[in-house]
């Protein structure tokens, strides 16, 4: 979970600083924010793919369901309700993140040669 906040905030520490300077509609903006949080799990998935021996592609998915959890958890403190998850929306918040941080692990693993081409 370290990992894919550590990701998030690189990503959006770069990328959203290059994106906050220009004139978007919110609606662009909101679809900006969702694909850097995207990225950000590939990348966390990415690293830890990478820098952990071994194959390591459940520990990535389950981590990044989890941040969704921690996420969701946080968003009772938000006083704007719409921001929170509920229910199914959390379900399948938390899969995407599950399948985008064990994507990026799957990636590092064939970097590093631990993930036969086949698979």
């Amino acid at each position: 979970m370290a990992m894919f906040i550590a990701a998030e905030l690189f990503v959006g520490g770069f990328l959203g600083e290059v994106i906050a300077g220009r004139m978007l509609s919110i609606n662009t903006g909101f679809l900006l924010q969702g694909l850097l949080n995207l990225a950000g799990f590939v990348l966390g998935g990415f690293a830890v793919g990478v820098i952990s021996p071994g194959r390591r592609i459940v520990e990535p998915a389950v981590a990044g369901f989890a941040t969704m959890i921690l996420i969701a958890v946080l968003t009772i403190f938000v006083p704007f309700r719409y921001l929170g998850y509920a229910g199914s929306s959390l379900l399948v918040a938390g899969l995407l993140a599950g399948m985008f941080g064990a994507g990026g692990a799957y990636l590092g693993e064939r970097l590093t040669g631990n993930m036969p081409p086949e698979l």
